[in-house]
């Protein structure tokens, strides 16, 4: 049994672990994000103006074109989160428990859509339905499909395709630590189908909404969309604005960092929303007598209703942005021929600086993907606990929600450049800390960026844990961080995976936080991507792209299949969603 000196020891432990989880958040979360919004307020703390208080900059970010892009972000940035649940929630339950065809394809090709930074697919949608596009050339252009891609509709389509994967692994998560028991149990007492269904969605209600508020946050602060469609379409959004204000000569940080304080108060409105449906309810429903729970048969009506939607699916999520890409990738140079070569493959492979960029990403994404995790769960488990009633994990917990949710919402431009304004004060110099311009602030950032997410990925899953897991295992001898081995971890291992592969994919392609952080003379391949389709080498920028993708795509599945084939037995099992 465990004992009271047990319990003191575990206290001690968890107060002793706390300041090595607050500090990095501090350091690294927190810092940085205040410096890029605390800018706004005072811009002569960071050399950006002469007034050491003011409020002129944040009048200014709502008045005008800049409050018109504001508001334009955030009915989008609604929409398109509500569009992510709608179409993942639907997948992952096909996925999870039917005999759908092609089940473990769909839950595998979801990285493919999370391997695409956005641009590519705006820049794929773009090329289809744009004048004199492929449709047009084809002779199958309408000015309706111009108007209905090419505009608000598009846009949200883009963006609520992006939220479709975060869905769909949320609600995976939790789907697979939830039994069959429940629905039975509505079954027996005369439940139809559809009425056994509403007894089990509210369970995932921790996952849905955590869905919609990592959709919405990534929804608005995403650059690629209104870089590329929004803009050609004439639909300025907030991310864009705020680049503008960065891009101009002389750049306007503390105009930027107003635009970014908004964009971070936008964030409150599905904070508060998650926080009001979830409080005071418990979701702990993974214990170790869970069952797993049997697949639902299709019938031939069903299963070809169902293949269609998901071949929908991709057909929009990734068919479009791949043909783009990959077409682009076999024109001549320039994009300005028709004609298909390889020519831009094989000049990536004789300039030697092209392969360097993608291998420094690889590992830059495994780091940071390993360090992420390693923090989300612990974050996930104070969050977890707090949404469970402990009164200890109160305030510090909400803080700790708001703040990652927080960076999350920030635009990556301004997240990179409160790195630059918190690490390049000549204090660190003094204490011979020199961070600035180096490879491991830049792994740092991307860690910090990534927490959130991978926090709200494992947040259904940890919140279904019951204590008697850990308790158990602290039973038969275990002490404390042998009872998180031996009795949490397993039961988390697949949302752990899941978490780390979604960190690895974000780093890969990331070009916010890559552009303005990278070492010197050592660029990532988001920026070496960038460079060429900037620098009129569009052929070679698609074609490293293409490659990119498809490397990381093989990282993402050889990690898979070495977790099927090292993880014990149980593990595998644990959190699986079961076998057709």
């Amino acid at each position: 049994m465990i004992t009271g000196t047990s319990r003191l020891t575990a206290a001690a432990l968890a107060r002793l672990g706390a300041p090595a989880f607050w500090l990095p958040v501090i350091a690294f979360v927190a810092v940085p994000s205040g410096s890029a919004l605390l800018l706004a307020f005072s811009p002569r703390l960071f050399g950006q103006g002469s007034q050491w208080f003011t409020l002129r900059y944040l009048g200014q970010a709502v008045t005008g074109a800049t409050a018109a892009a504001l508001a334009s972000s955030l009915w989008v940035s609604a929409a398109a989160a509500c569009l992510g649940v709608a179409v993942g929630l639907p997948l992952a339950w096909l996925a999870g428990r039917t005999t759908l065809p092609g089940r473990r394809t769909l839950a595998g090709s979801m990285w493919l859509g999370l391997l695409l930074p956005s641009w590519l697919p705006a820049l794929g949608w773009q090329r289809l339905a744009q004048p004199d596009g492929v449709l047009d050339r084809l002779g199958l252009g309408s000015p309706w499909i111009g108007h209905l891609v090419m505009g608000p509709p598009g846009i949200v389509l883009l963006l609520g395709l992006r939220c479709v994967p975060f869905t769909f692994l949320a609600v995976t998560g939790s789907l697979a630590g939830l039994g069959p028991e429940y629905e039975e149990a509505a079954r027996a007492h005369g439940a139809g189908r559809l009425a056994a269904l509403r007894v089990v969605l509210p369970m995932l209600a921790p996952a849905i909404w955590s869905a919609l508020a990592i959709g919405f946050a990534e929804a608005i602060s995403d650059f690629g969309v209104a870089f590329t469609l929004a803009y050609n379409s004439g639909f300025t959004l907030a991310t864009y604005q705020l680049y503008a204000d960065i891009a101009d000569f002389p750049a306007d940080f503390p105009g930027a960092s107003a635009l970014g304080l908004l964009l971070v108060a936008a964030v409150a409105v599905p904070l508060a929303a998650q926080g009001r449906a979830l409080r005071g309810r418990g979701y702990q429903v993974l214990s170790g007598r869970a069952r797993q729970a049997p697949r639902r048969r299709l019938g031939r009506a069903g299963t070809a209703a169902a293949v269609a939607a998901v071949g929908l699916y991709y057909l929009a999520a990734v068919g479009v942005p791949g043909f783009g890409a990959v077409s682009g990738s076999l024109l001549a140079d320039f994009g300005g021929s028709f004609s298909l070569t390889l020519a831009n493959y094989r000049a990536m492979i004789r300039q030697p600086d092209q392969a360097g960029p993608l291998g420094r990403s690889i590992a830059y994404g495994a780091i940071a993907a390993t360090l992420t995790v390693a923090g989300a769960l612990v974050a996930a488990w104070t969050l977890s606990q707090s949404r469970a009633g402990a009164r200890r994990a109160g305030w510090p917990a909400r803080a700790l929600d708001f703040l990652l949710l927080a960076t999350v919402a920030l635009p990556g431009v301004v997240f990179a450049a409160g790195y630059i304004f918190a690490f390049n004060l000549p204090l660190w110099s003094s204490l011979g800390i020199d961070l600035y311009q180096t490879a491991a602030l830049l792994v740092i950032a991307y860690s910090a960026a990534s927490l959130a997410t991978s926090t709200r990925v494992l947040a259904g899953a940890v919140a279904q844990i019951q204590p008697s897991l850990r308790d158990a295992a602290r039973a038969h001898g275990a002490g404390p961080a042998g009872a998180w081995g031996r009795g949490v971890l397993p039961a988390v291992s697949r949302p752990l995976l899941t978490a780390w592969l979604l960190t690895f994919c974000a780093v890969v392609l990331e070009l916010p936080i890559s552009q303005i952080l990278y070492q010197p003379g050592s660029p990532p391949a988001s920026v070496a991507i960038e460079d060429n389709l900037g620098n009129y080498h569009f052929g070679i920028g698609m074609a490293q792209s293409v490659v990119a993708v498809a490397v990381a795509l093989g990282v993402v599945g050889a990690v898979t299949a070495g977790f099927r084939l090292a993880a014990p037995a149980g593990w595998r099992r644990i959190g699986a969603a079961g076998r057709g």
